[in-house]
């Protein structure tokens, strides 16, 4: 007797839709268009004759059906996945799935990485990149590293790295600028960069005690664009202190000023409060606080 289920790759659109509550991150997860999640969501609704979805600009929500689907497919799922490892022979790994802020991940836990795989080769980490922590209920995330102000509900959570931004310089626009240091003064008057908001510049010149009236800034709201942009000499950022540590003793870059101004932002371990950490979680919480010294 055949069985009535609508087809295993709606499921899986709908899993990955109800797991993250977004379209475009579930088309994301999946390698599709959002286009195509769409017709895919509309197409199971119409199926089953219920609404699964409710959705809205500012956030989508599940439907008592769809909590209830949702529930059942993700169990379905986690099941066929951890019978697809028995079979494929990899059920004696295990897989830690870590939500990573980008830039972190690329020059803090990257290079660290391969440290904690040595320590325990029986565990497979898996980095998910993403600025904001993860719904530990929805995605399977067992411990991540975001940026933000940590005011998460529902996440325990550790201050990692400082948040605070401080002036640099490619030696090479310093030479240019026949000078080993610049002033404040000096600075003001030359092209700069940022991230977040061009108030902080305005803040370290307040603390260095100049109040320019005008800067030409330009903000760059990604952080590899960034410090891309100050190695290749086109101006001066305002940039991590805590993560040019590398770039400082290489020579790659000058930091300008020992003074620096906080974002209100951080990089915080993260964790769900309402489940009890995996082990394999505990060995990578363990693990980072030790490369970072807490």
């Amino acid at each position: 007797m055949a069985r009535k289920l609508p087809s295993l790759s709606a499921l899986r659109v709908f899993e990955a839709v109800a797991r993250t509550l977004s379209f475009s991150r579930a088309a994301i997860d999946l390698g599709v268009t959002q286009a195509a999640v769409s017709r895919q969501i509309k197409r199971l609704e119409d199926q089953l004759q219920v609404d699964l979805i409710v959705r809205s600009g500012g956030s989508n929500r599940l439907t008592d059906a769809g909590e209830l689907l949702f529930g059942s497919v993700y169990r379905a799922l986690e099941d066929i996945e951890a019978t697809v490892a028995e079979i494929a022979g990899s059920a004696d790994r295990q897989i830690l799935n870590v939500s990573v802020a980008p830039y972190f991940s690329s020059q803090w836990l990257t290079p660290r990485l391969m440290r904690f795989t040595m320590r325990h080769p029986e565990i497979d980490v898996r980095l998910h990149h993403s600025y904001h922590p993860a719904d530990h209920r929805r995605e399977r995330i067992d411990i991540g590293v975001n940026w933000g102000q940590g005011g998460w509900p529902g996440v325990d959570k550790i201050k990692l790295v400082d948040g605070s931004l401080t002036p640099i310089i490619s030696p090479t626009l310093l030479a240019r600028l026949g000078a080993e240091t610049l002033s404040p003064e000096r600075i003001a008057a030359h092209r700069l960069f940022y991230e977040f908001d061009i108030a902080h510049w305005f803040e370290w010149f307040r603390q260095e005690g100049v109040a320019p009236r005008r800067l030409d800034a330009q903000r760059l709201s990604d952080s590899h664009a960034l410090r891309r942009a100050v190695l290749d000499g086109h101006g001066i950022g305002l940039f991590f202190s805590s993560l040019i540590g590398e770039d400082t003793e290489g020579a790659s870059l000058v930091r300008l000023s020992e003074k620096s101004v906080h974002t209100g932002y951080d990089y915080y371990l993260n964790y769900s409060s309402d489940i009890e950490l995996p082990h394999k979680a505990k060995l990578f919480k363990r693990f980072v606080l030790e490369e970072a010294g807490i």
